[in-house]
C-alpha cells in the first residue's frame, strides 16, 4: 500500500507539536561538526567557542542579543563545545507491513513515523540517513540534512511499497559499517523466523532503538468461523477456524513472542516499544516514545 494523499498528512497542531520535541541524547555526539548537541569536547569555561543557531527549546539566556541587534536573528553563544549528530532511521518494507487498511496499515504508518522522527532531527540541525529494509537488502535514500530538504525525502517514503521477503539479517549486515555515528531507529514488525539475529546485528550500535508496530488486528484477531490465513511473503494458505480456543492460543503466543523480543533488546541494551498501529500517530510519538525515554519535549 502506498500513500497517494498528502503524505505525511499531519495536522498543523500536531507539527507544532513536533518542534517542541527533540531526540532524546543517550550518548555524547562524537561528530566534528557544529550542532545542538552536548560532546565529550568542552572549551574552557566562560571561553567562545562558536556561535550556533537557536532552536525552540534552548536556553534563552544564552542568546547573544549584540548579534541579534546586528543580523536580526537568533544565535547561542557557546563555551561548551556542542557537535552534531547523525540520526538514521532503517524502515522495513517487506510483504508482512503491507497489512491493515487507511491509517492502522503498518508500511503506511512505519513511513509515517519515520518522517517523524527525521523532522524533528532536521530541526535540530541533526543529519538523517534512511534505509529501506528488503529481500535482504537495505536501500539507501539521499541523506538529507535540512527541513528544505525534507519534502524530497518525504516524496520518496509516500512512495515507497512494501513487498517481498524481509531477511532482516542480510538487511542489516549492510549498513551496518554507517551504523555508530548517532540515534538509530529499527521499524519493524519483526515477522521474520531470524528476528532474533537480526536484533543481534544491532548489538553494539551504541544508541539503536527497536520500534516494533503491528496492526490492531495482529493484536486481536476477530473471532469467526472458518477462515483462510495467507502468509505475505510466501503467499502459503492456511485453513483455520479462529474460534474461542484458537484466539486464546495465538494471544498466548503473541504476548510470549512480544515478550521474548523484549527481553532480548534489554539482554543487549536495546530501548524496545511494542506499537498498535491503532493508536494515532501523535500518541505515539508525543506520549509513548517520550515514555520509553527515546524523545524529549
Amino acid at each position: 500500500m502506498s500513500a497517494h494523499y498528502s503524505f505525511p498528512g499531519w495536522s498543523p497542531a500536531f507539527q507544532a507539536a513536533l518542534e517542541r520535541m527533540s531526540i532524546a541524547v543517550r550518548r555524547p555526539a562524537r561528530s566534528q561538526h557544529a550542532g545542538s548537541v552536548r560532546s565529550r569536547v568542552r572549551g574552557r569555561a566562560m571561553e567562545f567557542a562558536d556561535y550556533r543557531p537557536y532552536s525552540p527549546g534552548d536556553d534563552p539566556r544564552l542568546v547573544d542579543w549584540r548579534a541579534y541587534a546586528r543580523l536580526g536573528r537568533l544565535y547561542l553563544k557557546q563555551s561548551e563545545e556542542e557537535r552534531s549528530r547523525t540520526v538514521t532511521l532503517l524502515v522495513d518494507t517487506s510483504a508482512s507491513l503491507d497489512f491493515g487498511d487507511g491509517d492502522v496499515h503498518k508500511g503506511l504508518y512505519a513511513r509515517r513515523l519515520a518522517s517523524a522522527l527525521a523532522w524533528i532531527a532536521l530541526g535540530h540541525h541533526e543529519a538523517v540517513r534512511v534505509y529501506l529494509l528488503g529481500k535482504g537488502s537495505a536501500s539507501p535514500l539521499p541523506p538529507v540534512s535540512s527541513r528544505s530538504a525534507a519534502a524530497a525525502l518525504f516524496r520518496q517514503l509516500a512512495m515507497t511499497k512494501e513487498e517481498g521477503p524481509t531477511d532482516l539479517v542480510a538487511s542489516l549486515r549492510m549498513p551496518s559499517r554507517d551504523l555508530t555515528a548517532g540515534p538509530l531507529f529499527l521499524l519493524t514488525d519483526l515477522l521474520d523466523p531470524r528476528w532474533s539475529e537480526a536484533l543481534d546485528a544491532l548489538t553494539g550500535v551504541r544508541e539503536a532503538a527497536v520500534l516494533q508496530l503491528l496492526a490492531p488486528a495482529e493484536w486481536e484477531p476477530p473471532l469467526g468461523e472458518e477462515v483462510e490465513l495467507e502468509d505475505a511473503e510466501t503467499g502459503e494458505l492456511r485453513p483455520t477456524r479462529l474460534g474461542p480456543m484458537e484466539i486464546a492460543a495465538y494471544r498466548a503466543r503473541l504476548d510470549g513472542f512480544v515478550d521474548s523480543v523484549r527481553r532480548q533488546c534489554a539482554r543487549i541494551g536495546l530501548p524496545h516499544l511494542a506499537v498498535n498501529t491503532s493508536a494515532s500517530l501523535q500518541e505515539t510519538v508525543l506520549r509513548h516514545l517520550p515514555r520509553a525515554g527515546l524523545l524529549t519535549g
